[in-house]
């Protein structure tokens, strides 16, 4: 057996894309198939281009009035149905503010904000589970031992410790999340390394001189995409959830801007006439939600080498 055959056989034991796969099959095309074939997968990448639709255009289009913009005589204008009116489909709130606007002007808060924070925490978490499984030694317990004491403190303590030296922000909401979630990506991160680091591509390029960083940048990382990626999706729906929450005690962005948790926050004091100020915010942050865990669902099944296997086999050719 040649070098070239060991790497693809290991390459293969361990997940990682398939070298001696015939060219014209490739991993989008296997992404297409199994899509094809996913009904969670089809229903979360729908509603998670709808919301992420909605978030970048639904602020400039022409028919929607300023979020911000007050008009006491319509305060708590029910929605289109329950006795409202279309130039203000889903109500208003206690200050007459148009609650669909607020909707789409939220939506760029809570999913900006979940996204860039997911983003910080993948990068510094897979940085430091890269470092620590295949360095190891005490490198890796000092690692571990961060992540161990992370893990054990509360982040919403955090975000209170950070509000009272700081005061309240965007900024400081992405910080929370972003270190209250990096332990995650570092533990599957490390496990990962564990597992490749013994194989037969690893220790021929150690063999060939090449340096602890480039092995893991150039061969370690790029194997562990997949599943870091899968992993960044299931953390975006908690990363949602924790904006929310942060918003609704007050600790991110601050009116007139508007988010979803910042909406249920005002509009807890009006349930009873004006319930749809809670309703449709909740109803935002649940359906998002639900999409995201779809999304992640998909492909989680997707990376399972064993369904992978039979979607190459089901391919014509395969």
């Amino acid at each position: 057996m040649t070098a070239v055959e060991d790497t693809v056989r290991s390459k293969a034991d361990t997940g990682a894309v398939d070298a001696a796969r015939p060219e014209s099959v490739t991993v989008l095309a296997d992404l297409r198939s199994h899509l094809r074939k996913s009904k969670a997968g089809i229903s979360g990448i729908i509603i998670c281009s709808l919301f992420a639709l909605v978030a970048i255009v639904g602020p400039w289009l022409p028919f929607l009035p300023d979020p911000a913009k007050q008009s006491l005589p319509d305060k708590l204008t029910p929605p289109v149905g329950w006795g409202g009116t279309w130039s203000h489909p889903l109500g208003t709130d206690q200050l007459g503010r148009d609650i669909l606007a607020r909707l789409i002007d939220g939506a760029r808060i809570s999913l900006l904000v979940s996204v860039v924070a997911v983003i910080l925490a993948a990068i510094l978490g897979t940085a430091l589970g890269l470092i620590a499984g295949y360095i190891g030694g005490r490198i890796d317990t000092l690692i571990i031992s961060a992540a161990d004491v992370q893990m054990a403190f509360p982040g919403v303590l955090a975000g209170l410790i950070l509000v009272a030296a700081f005061g309240p922000s965007v900024w400081l909401v992405i910080i929370v999340i972003a270190i209250s979630s990096w332990m995650v990506f570092t533990r599957v991160g490390r496990s990962l390394v564990f597992t490749l680091k013994t194989s037969l591509f690893v220790e021929a390029s150690e063999l060939a001189g090449a340096s602890a960083r480039r092995v893991m940048w150039r061969h370690l990382l790029p194997n562990l995409v997949s599943s870091l990626i899968t992993l960044s999706v299931l953390e975006l729906a908690a990363a949602i959830l924790s904006e929310s929450a942060f918003a609704f005690l007050g600790f991110g962005v601050q009116p007139p801007r508007s988010s979803w948790g910042l909406m249920i926050q005002q509009g807890r004091n009006y349930i009873t006439d004006g319930w749809w100020i809670v309703t449709f915010a909740g109803m935002a942050i649940s359906i998002v939600v639900l999409g995201v865990n779809l999304l992640s669902l998909w492909l989680q099944s997707f990376n399972d080498v064993a369904e992978r296997e039979q979607i190459i086999l089901e391919r014509p050719g395969g």
